[in-house]
C-alpha cells in the first residue's frame, strides 16, 4: 500500500508539471514572413487596401503593406477575398506555408498566389470616408460670414463601390451673398476585373451667383484603377452624359456631354500628411460647345486620431456660363473634419 501511495503522488505530480508547463508555453499565434526575412507574430486582425494589420502582445497593432509579405500561417480560420472567384464569396483559410507569395487553403490542394487576395476578414459591407466643416464671421468695420461643409463617403461590397459626395458652400460681406452653391452626386462602380470597372452616376447642382437653379447630369462610363495602396489612390474613369440645365435669366438647356473624372490622394507622411486631387471635366455638345471644369485639390493634416485640418482650393469654370457671369469660380476653403478608416 505505501509502494502504491507513493506511485500514485508521483504521478499527480508530473501531471500537474505537465499541466503548470502547458499554461506557461507562450499560445499558439499566426506569422508573417517578410521578403526582406524578417517574421513576425500576433494575431492577423484583417487586410485592406494591400495593408495587413497583425495585433501583437509586444507592439499593439502592426500594419504590414501586403507586397512585402512572403508567406504566412493561420492558427485558427481567416476569410480571404479573391476576386473573380465564386461571386467573390469570401473563404475560409487555414495557413500557408507552400512556396513563395502563396497561400494553401483549408481542403484544396493548390495554393492561391498572396496577390491574388485583395482583403482578410472584411465585413462583407464597409464605409469609409471624410466630413468635414468651416467658416468664419467678423464683424466691425466690415461684417462677412462664411461656412463650407463637405461629405464624402464611400461604400464597399465585394466587387462593387459606391461614391456619395455633398457639398454646400455660402459667403456673405455687408449683408451682400457672395457665394451660395451646392453639389450632390452619387457613383456606382462595377469592377469587371482587378482594376477596370463600368461606372454610372448622378449629379445635381446649384449656384445662386451663376443663376443656376439646378443642373442635373446623369451617364456612364468606364473606369481605369491605376493604383489601391496604403499610400496612393489613383483612378480615372471616362464616358457619356446627358445634362439639363434650368436658368434664371436664360433659356433651359438640354445636352449630351462627353464627361472624364480623375480621383487621386496620395500619403505624404502615412497617417498624418495626405494630399488629394479631384476633378470632373464636361463638354456640352448642344450649348455652345461648353467646356466645364471642377476640380478640388488640397492638404489633409491628421490633428488627433481620426479628427484632421484640411485646406482645400476650389475651381469652377464653365466657358459658356449664364449671362453677366463670370467663366470661373474660385474658393479656398479652411475647415476640421472626420475621417471614417
Amino acid at each position: 500500500m505505501h509502494h502504491r501511495h507513493v506511485f500514485s503522488h508521483l504521478l499527480w505530480q508530473r501531471a500537474l508539471l505537465l499541466l503548470s508547463l502547458w499554461l506557461a508555453s507562450p499560445a499558439a499565434a499566426d506569422e508573417i514572413y517578410l521578403l526582406n526575412g524578417d517574421r513576425l507574430t500576433g494575431t492577423i486582425v484583417k487586410m485592406e487596401e494591400n495593408l495587413l494589420t497583425i495585433q501583437t502582445d509586444y507592439g499593439g497593432e502592426i500594419k504590414v503593406d501586403w507586397k512585402k509579405v512572403q508567406r504566412l500561417t493561420a492558427t485558427s480560420p481567416i476569410k480571404i477575398l479573391v476576386p473573380g472567384e465564386s461571386r467573390d464569396v469570401l473563404r475560409d483559410f487555414v495557413y500557408g506555408t507552400q512556396g513563395q507569395r502563396e497561400v494553401t487553403e483549408a481542403g484544396q490542394d493548390t495554393p492561391t498566389p498572396l496577390s491574388d487576395i485583395t482583403a482578410i476578414n472584411l465585413e462583407p459591407f464597409r464605409v469609409a470616408g471624410t466630413v468635414s466643416v468651416g467658416g468664419n464671421n467678423t464683424s466691425g468695420n466690415s461684417s462677412t460670414k462664411a461656412f463650407n461643409s463637405a461629405a464624402r463617403l464611400t461604400l464597399y461590397a465585394h466587387r462593387q463601390r459606391l461614391l456619395v459626395e455633398g457639398k454646400y458652400n455660402y459667403g456673405q460681406a455687408n449683408d451682400q451673398v457672395t457665394a451660395r452653391n451646392s453639389l450632390a452626386s452619387l457613383k456606382h462602380n462595377y469592377f469587371i476585373s482587378k482594376q477596370i470597372f463600368i461606372e454610372t452616376f448622378g449629379m445635381l447642382e446649384k449656384d445662386t451667383l451663376q443663376a443656376l437653379q439646378l443642373r442635373s447630369t446623369i451617364g456612364s462610363g468606364l473606369g481605369y484603377q491605376f493604383y489601391e495602396t496604403p499610400t496612393t489612390t489613383l483612378s480615372l474613369s471616362a464616358g457619356i452624359a446627358h445634362v439639363n440645365e434650368h436658368f434664371t435669366n436664360s433659356p433651359n438647356t438640354q445636352t449630351p456631354s462627353g464627361r472624364w473624372s480623375l480621383r487621386w490622394e496620395h500619403s505624404l507622411w502615412p497617417d498624418r500628411v495626405k494630399v488629394f486631387h479631384r476633378h470632373e471635366g464636361f463638354w456640352d455638345i448642344n450649348a455652345g460647345n461648353a467646356f466645364r471644369f471642377n476640380a478640388d485639390q488640397g492638404l489633409r493634416i491628421t490633428v488627433y486620431k481620426n479628427l484632421f485640418f484640411n485646406v482645400e482650393y476650389d475651381l469652377r469654370l464653365n466657358t459658356q456660363p449664364a449671362p453677366g457671369r463670370k467663366k470661373t469660380d474660385e474658393a479656398m476653403i479652411f475647415g476640421v473634419g472626420y475621417e471614417f478608416r
